[in-house]
């Protein structure tokens, strides 16, 4: 009896486990996004323009954006403009996000440690109804070089200092 039990038990854990994995993921797929440059930051920051896409007016928050606009300089990128230099992802492709999912799924869920990496510029949030779905831009500032040292330190990205 007692072994059932904690049988159960273990199942139950693993599949809260496996639906938060999922939910994770299912937040980070649903991210429908693109970046621009915002302009010049100061040393160590970018600032880009996102510009998200939310199905419903309850998603339009600054967590959207800054979501957004971290999960862009991490996998995406962004070309020059407005005086700017084009960014290379600092993670390198989506693979990267595969790969490293344990780390990931918990750094993007609502709440997650991505938030610490990125401000919304008070003031900038715009929005605009297209459709079925809802156009929200807003300029952020992401602090690129201390998101870099921690993706170092947990070992998910290589450092500059690392030979080819």
């Amino acid at each position: 009896m007692f072994s059932r039990k904690l049988l159960f038990l273990v199942f139950c854990v693993m599949g809260c486990t496996c639906l938060s994995e999922i939910h994770a993921k299912k937040d980070n797929e649903s991210l429908e996004y693109s970046l621009r440059c915002g302009g010049s930051g100061s040393q160590g920051y970018y600032i880009v323009e996102v510009t998200a896409y939310a199905s419903k007016s309850s998603q339009i928050n600054q967590s959207l954006v800054c979501r957004s606009a971290v999960h862009g300089v991490l996998f995406k990128g962004f070309s020059g403009s407005n005086g700017c230099v084009s960014q290379r992802p600092l993670a390198g492709s989506a693979l990267v996000e595969q790969q490293h999912q344990e780390f990931f799924g918990p750094f993007f869920q609502d709440g997650g440690s991505y938030s610490s990496y990125a401000s919304m510029v008070d003031g900038s949030l715009r929005t605009q109804k297209e459709g079925k779905k809802y156009k929200v831009t807003a300029t952020v500032s992401v602090a690129k070089e201390q998101l870099r040292k921690d993706l170092e330190k947990a070992g998910v990205i290589k450092g500059l200092n690392n030979g080819f």
